[in-house]
């Protein structure tokens, strides 16, 4: 049977180098993408009544 020593270590690289800066990324623009979707749904809506 093999040996797994530093599988873990890979695990806090990923979660710490990858995943927290994503996240972070997400929570920052996440309001502004959302804003856009609405305003871009609410003109697919209205332009008929215009």
């Amino acid at each position: 049977m093999k040996k797994r020593r530093g599988v873990s270590t890979l695990d806090y690289v990923l979660v710490l180098g990858v995943i927290l800066p994503l996240a972070a990324f997400i929570l920052r623009v996440g309001p502004q993408i959302m804003n856009l979707a609405y305003e871009m749904i609410s003109v697919l809506v209205a332009w008929p009544f215009l």
